[in-house]
Parts: C-alpha cells; structure tokens; sequence
C-alpha cells in the first residue's frame, strides 16, 4: 500500500530477524515452537497486528493468501479518503487512512 497515512513502507531488520527466527523455531517444532503474551500490537497499527500475525501464523497466512500485508489489509482494514488540516494549518488535503477493522467474527 502506498500514500496511507500510518502505514510505513519501511521495512525493519529486528522485524526480520525475529521473523525468521519464528520460522526456524516452527519448522523445528512443527508449528508449535513460539508464543507471545502481549496485547500492545491491537492497540498500536495495524501493521504491527499484520506482524504479529506473520510471527506466529504464517503457514496459515500463506495458506489462505495473506502473508502479503496488501491482501490482508484488504480483507481485515476498511481505508477510507477524507480532508484533514494540514500541519501548517493553511487549508486542507486529502488523506487516505486504514479506518476500521472488518471481517472479523463477532
């Protein structure tokens, strides 16, 4: 996803390098090698969510064709386009943002 606001195109080698390490532990452990006890990711972005998610269910992300943060935003985050002041407070601009989670179960 390009030019959404809160969404950082960057990527993180810690990110990376705890990725991978899951991935080494799951493969030695048949899926079962890594759990993590925090809830500070639903509370930050929702690309720490998506994260999160790969850290801990990537066979099932890439089962289902979301390991990409791109298809799983599009089934998971509603974006919605709307005006905010600009920082200068000289008038408005246009911005798109992840506005709300969706098909989530009740």
């Amino acid at each position: 996803m390009q030019n959404v606001a809160g969404i950082s195109n960057s990527a993180s080698q810690k990110a990376l390098d705890l990725f991978l390490k899951c991935r080494y532990l799951d493969e030695k452990t048949g899926g079962k090698g890594v759990i993590f006890a925090t809830g500070t990711p639903l509370s930050n972005s929702i690309t720490e969510l998506h994260t999160m998610m790969r850290y801990l269910e990537y066979d099932f992300l890439r089962d289902h064709g979301l390991q990409h943060f791109d298809n799983w935003v599009a089934v998971f985050g509603e974006q919605k386009t709307d005006y905010e002041l600009k920082p200068a407070g000289n008038g408005f601009k246009e911005r798109t943002r992840i506005a709300n989670y969706t098909g989530l179960p009740r």
